[in-house]
């Protein structure tokens, strides 16, 4: 009777795996290059897409970014190393542009989470006060901090 039992289950696995239509069951349907005999030949189409405006001025710049690298290769053979430490100016220097930059990834792609973030922000005044004791939040223990002994040598 096991003997038959499996048999069907082997039967019941092969009609859940055959897919309409066919006989070549999933393996055949999910195959790109099958030779699935009611599969339609289906060729993909290919469209031509306009040239960007941005590409062009991407491609009209990196000329204008390569040289300027030159420039500044040949400037730096020539030049103490100093003069192009950026970290420290001099005073006189009056075309000086300082920019803050901060790096960050944004984990949802919605912009309707992007906004309420940035309004949960906004509103919280936490994060612009000073640290100090009495404002600072620890993670409470979770448990006992209890230390046991199980074995020890001075006992003996």
């Amino acid at each position: 009777m096991e003997s038959n039992a499996g048999g069907a289950g082997r039967a019941v696995s092969r009609e859940l795996l055959s897919v309409e239509g066919g006989g070549g069951g999933i393996h055949e349907t999910l195959l790109l290059n099958s030779k699935h005999k009611n599969k339609k030949a289906v060729k993909a189409e290919t469209v031509w897409v306009p040239r960007s405006s941005l590409l062009d001025k991407v491609q009209s710049f990196l000329p204008h970014m390569a040289n300027a690298n030159d420039e500044l290769r040949r400037e730096m053979e020539s030049v103490p190393a100093q003069d192009f430490d950026i970290e420290h100016i001099d005073a006189s220097d009056e075309n000086v542009i300082e920019m803050d930059v901060a790096l960050v990834e944004l984990s949802g792609s919605s912009s309707e989470e992007e906004e309420s973030t940035s309004e949960d922000e906004s509103n919280d005044s936490s994060v612009c006060e000073e640290v100090t004791v009495d404002n600072m939040k620890l993670p409470k223990p979770k448990g006992d901090g209890r230390i046991e002994v199980l074995d020890s040598k001075s006992n003996e």
